[in-house]
């Protein structure tokens, strides 16, 4: 996980507070997505000698709105203040679709997920994003 970090952390660019207070929280978990599914296929090719294939179902059992909402659930007591707004705002925004597989439910507390590790890497707090990243990470490997 050593390379990912060190690629996470080549994010010169951020937000600045009042800037992402100017953006749709929507957009934050656009961006959160493509970290985490980077997240998790790393993680699983650095752990794993499996073909692709075997990868990709591993991969997409953890980067489904099912277990995020479990992680989310999992991480809910220690999120800061500022953390428990961006999932509060991403939860509540308005949204016109649902994925496959997933109820409302689900897909909310997802896209909140998802929001917070956008929000993080998008205003630079990578140490905090690698935190939350380390606990998941320990979930998926019980889960595994």
């Amino acid at each position: 996980m050593e390379k990912f970090y060190k690629y996470i952390d080549s994010n010169k660019e951020s937000l600045s507070p009042n800037e992402s207070k100017n953006r749709n929280s929507l957009v934050f978990a656009f961006v959160g997505d493509a970290i985490f599914s980077l997240f998790v296929r790393t993680h699983l090719a650095e752990i794993s000698s499996a073909k692709a294939g075997v990868l990709h179902t591993k991969a997409s059992s953890f980067v489904r709105a099912s277990y995020q909402k479990k992680l989310l659930e999992m991480l809910e007591d220690n999120l800061t203040e500022e953390e428990h707004t961006i999932c509060l705002t991403a939860r509540n925004a308005k949204t016109n679709n649902i994925a496959k597989n997933s109820n409302l439910e689900e897909y909310k507390k997802s896209t909140s997920f998802e929001a917070l590790l956008g929000y993080l890497y998008l205003t630079n707090q990578n140490e905090r994003l690698f935190e939350i990243l380390e606990l998941c990470k320990a979930q998926m490997e019980k889960d595994l």
